[in-house]
């Protein structure tokens, strides 16, 4: 019940936000060209009760966006409104259920795949997601993905958490699981989505120096072709989502919650102060 009523709020916040972009943006546009904007998607799963409601999510991703491969973000033209699409994990229900629903409207995809995990049940799922058989890719799927519409990304090599991983174990996570895919996919690994989403500076670094061009969290963000940073944001996806969250989902709406989750912990940090 409470999870419900948060998503409520959010969905009234983000409602709010839209409004002011609406109004915050028209009167410039009449004079000069607005700024070309990019929201970046993540999904986990599509599985098969989900396909006819993630269809549907395309088509209004068509409706309202220009989808794009994350490797276009930088090139985006004047007043468009894109939005990429991308799943972390690598799971088989991604293939099976998303991947043709996309492949028939050409919207492309990124897939992040924890390199040291192809072919498993992943390890990071706690049981109650086990009657669900979510399975990662094997290395024989990663080379069938049509690579014209779908590109791979690490998301680590055993999906562990780096926050709580020594230097050494973080290189490995970074560094080797870029190796092991290029070796499988025989193309440059240019992005990567950090596990759980956490990493600090030592994490940016190493990835910069590994070679990598960007990197994923998962705190949504409105995405500037101008503004070419080395984190980009993402907002979190379901097939479930209601139609009015999702569509302002993909129209930038929930850019707002980093700042609230920021608020958040200065509170608690005060409150732990105050006691």
């Amino acid at each position: 019940m409470l999870k419900h009523i948060k998503r409520i709020i959010k969905l009234i916040i983000s409602m709010f936000v839209f409004v002011f972009d609406c109004i915050s943006g028209w009167f410039p546009s009449l004079f000069k060209e607005t700024r070309a904007t990019c929201v970046v998607l993540y999904y986990h799963t599509v599985y098969p009760e989900e396909i006819e409601s993630f269809a549907e999510q395309m088509d209004n991703l068509l409706r309202w966006t220009k989808p794009i491969p994350i490797n276009e973000i930088g090139t985006l033209k004047s007043g468009g409104r894109y939005c990429s699409v991308t799943f972390d994990d690598g799971f088989t229900s991604v293939l099976e259920n998303a991947l043709p629903a996309m492949a028939k409207r050409n919207i492309p995809a990124t897939l992040f795949v924890p390199s040291a995990c192809l072919g498993q049940q992943p390890p990071w799922l706690d049981d109650g997601h086990s009657d669900r058989k979510n399975v990662v890719l094997t290395e024989a799927q990663l080379n069938s993905l049509d690579k014209k519409l779908v590109s791979i990304g690490s998301h680590g090599r055993t999906h562990h958490n780096l926050l709580q991983s020594n230097t050494d174990e973080a290189k490995k996570e970074i560094i080797q699981s870029k190796k092991e895919l290029e070796e499988i996919m025989n193309t440059p690994i240019e992005a990567i989505s950090f596990p759980h989403g956490d990493f600090n500076q030592t994490h940016i670094d190493m990835a910069i120096r590994a070679g990598y061009k960007h990197s994923y969290s998962i705190l949504p963000e409105l995405i500037h072709a101008d503004v070419n940073n080395f984190i980009r944001g993402r907002v979190k996806v379901d097939p479930s989502d209601w139609r009015m969250e999702y569509r302002l989902k993909i129209l930038g709406a929930y850019r707002w919650l980093p700042k609230a989750f920021l608020i958040k912990h200065w509170l608690l940090c005060f409150k732990d102060k105050a006691v």
